[in-house]
């Protein structure tokens, strides 16, 4: 079975992705991150106003252009195209199902990289070079990828961010990348390094520390 990126853009998507950042700001701000709205909204939440569906419309369709996500789906195809086969590889050493079809939402707002259980992801291509947006493309898989996982056993936040990381780290050696340490750091990483690839076992183990 081929594993199918699909790339889609519109308005509506963006008022949807501004409208549920909006709803998880406080836990954004919380977590440390920064996610990137409209310039007319961002001017209201300085001021703290009310924002409604109405105001997310005009806010994003002030800001939209077509032709400029049009080229950045271009680009990023191009540096996925470099990388997607080999990725794919590595990510069946998981042994977890994949999903046959990956619908990937490009935005200008938001965080760098978001994901829907089982097959959507939202990519920031104001916060990703077009290389680097490949790179959170596949990072994003390997979220959903682990996902039920997470959930069953209860991972939190940062842990999970950094097994994704570490996973990625395998898959790209060349490009290693390490957010913020969550607790346990150090025994995250002896369990991930003992039991890789088997991601249920490296769960398991985190999730008793």
């Amino acid at each position: 079975m081929k594993n199918e990126v699909i790339f889609d853009y519109s308005v509506q998507d963006e008022c949807a992705r501004v409208i549920k950042t909006l709803k998880r700001s406080a836990w954004y701000k919380e977590q440390g991150y920064k996610p990137k709205y409209p310039d007319l909204l961002q001017k209201k939440l300085e001021k703290d106003e009310k924002i409604n569906d109405q105001d997310v419309l005009e806010a994003v369709s002030a800001e939209f252009d077509e032709k400029f996500y049009a080229n950045e789906v271009a680009k990023i195809k191009n540096d996925w195209d470099l990388i997607e086969e080999k990725f794919f590889e590595n990510l069946k050493n998981l042994g977890q199902p994949l999903q046959e079809k990956y619908y990937v939402c490009l935005t200008k707002y938001g965080t760098v990289g978001s994901y829907g259980w089982p097959s959507d992801i939202q990519i920031n291509i104001n916060q990703n070079r077009s290389n680097s947006a490949s790179k959170t493309l596949a990072h994003e898989i390997v979220h959903l990828t682990i996902e039920p996982f997470i959930k069953q056993y209860n991972i939190e936040h940062w842990t999970k961010e950094r097994l994704v990381n570490l996973t990625m780290n395998k898959f790209f050696p060349e490009t290693p990348i390490l957010q913020r340490d969550p607790e346990n750091a150090e025994k995250i990483n002896e369990v991930f390094e003992r039991e890789f690839p088997n991601i249920e076992n490296i769960i398991i183990g985190i999730s008793t520390l």
